[in-house]
C-alpha cells in the first residue's frame, strides 16, 4: 500500500473524492475531462496527457490513443509525424517502472537523446514533468503532466502513483473512450444491421426479407464482418461486436 503524506486537509478531500469519481465514471469524454480538472487541483499541471493502450507492453503509434488536456495540437502532430515515440527518453524510462518518474531524470539517464527531440520538446513543452504507466493484463494507461519550470515537489509523485491506477480502470468501462474501442474494427451501417439481424438468429433468407437484399448480398456481407472481426463463424462474430460495443447484448 502507497503512503501519502498530505499535510492539507483540503487535499485529502480532493484526494477523496478523485478516487470516488474515478470508481463511478464512464470512459465518457465529459467525465474524463472532469477527472484530469480534479487532478489539477492536487497536482497544478499546465498540460496533461493521458495514452491508453489494449496491451499490457504499451506501445505508442496513433493519435486515437491519447487523450489531452491544455497540451498544444501542434505538438502532438509533430509528435507523431517525426515518430518521437520511437525515441522519447521520458516514455522508455516509463516503460521499466511502475514508479512515477520526472522528465529531466529520465533524460539525463538516457543513453541518447536526439536533439531534434530536445529542441522540439523544450519548445513545446518544456522540461519539467512528471509521468508514470499503469499496466495490468486488460491493458495499459499512461500519465504524463507538463510542470512549470520548479514547481515539482516531492509529494507529486506518491500523490500521480496513487491516482493513476484509478484513472486507468476508467478506460476499461463502457464510454467514448473506451480501451476496447480503441482498435474496434469499422463495420458499415448495412453490416451493422446484417450482424443485428444475425444476433438473433434470423437465417440468410430471413435476413434477407427484413433488409430487403438479396440472400448472396447477405452473405456478402457476412464474409466481410468476418474478416473485419478477425473470425470464422456467425456466432464468433456476433459475440465479438458484442463485446467491442458494435451491437448491444
Amino acid at each position: 500500500m502507497k503512503v501519502i503524506m498530505i499535510d492539507d486537509n483540503n487535499d485529502v478531500i480532493k484526494l477523496l473524492a478523485l478516487v470516488d469519481t474515478c470508481i463511478r465514471a464512464s470512459s465518457d469524454s465529459d467525465e474524463i475531462t472532469n477527472i484530469l480538472a480534479m487532478i489539477k487541483t492536487l497536482i497544478p499541471f499546465q498540460a496533461i496527457t493521458v495514452a491508453i493502450d489494449t496491451n499490457e507492453e504499451f506501445s505508442l503509434t496513433a493519435k486515437q490513443q491519447i487523450f489531452t488536456q491544455d497540451l498544444s495540437d501542434e505538438w502532438q502532430d509533430i509528435y507523431f509525424q517525426r515518430k518521437f515515440y520511437n525515441h522519447d527518453p521520458v516514455l522508455a524510462a516509463i516503460l521499466n517502472t511502475a514508479s512515477a518518474v520526472d522528465w529531466r531524470t529520465a533524460s539525463n539517464e538516457a543513453k541518447y537523446v536526439s536533439a531534434d527531440f530536445t529542441n522540439i520538446s523544450q519548445k513545446y513543452v518544456g522540461q519539467d514533468g512528471i509521468s508514470i504507466l499503469v499496466k495490468t493484463n486488460i491493458g495499459s494507461t499512461i500519465l504524463s503532466l507538463v510542470m512549470a519550470e520548479g514547481s515539482i515537489q516531492p509529494q507529486y509523485y506518491k500523490l500521480l502513483e496513487y491516482i493513476a491506477p484509478h484513472v486507468h480502470e476508467v478506460f476499461n468501462r463502457q464510454g467514448d473512450n473506451q480501451r476496447n474501442r480503441l482498435r474496434m474494427p469499422k463495420l458499415s451501417t448495412r453490416e451493422l444491421e446484417v450482424i443485428s439481424c444475425g444476433k438473433e438468429g434470423n437465417n440468410n433468407a430471413d435476413i434477407s426479407t427484413q433488409l430487403s437484399i438479396s440472400e448472396r448480398t447477405v452473405k456478402f456481407h457476412f464474409s466481410n464482418i468476418f474478416t473485419k472481426l478477425g473470425v470464422k463463424n456467425r456466432s464468433q462474430a456476433v459475440a465479438t461486436a458484442i463485446r467491442y460495443g458494435l451491437i448491444l447484448a
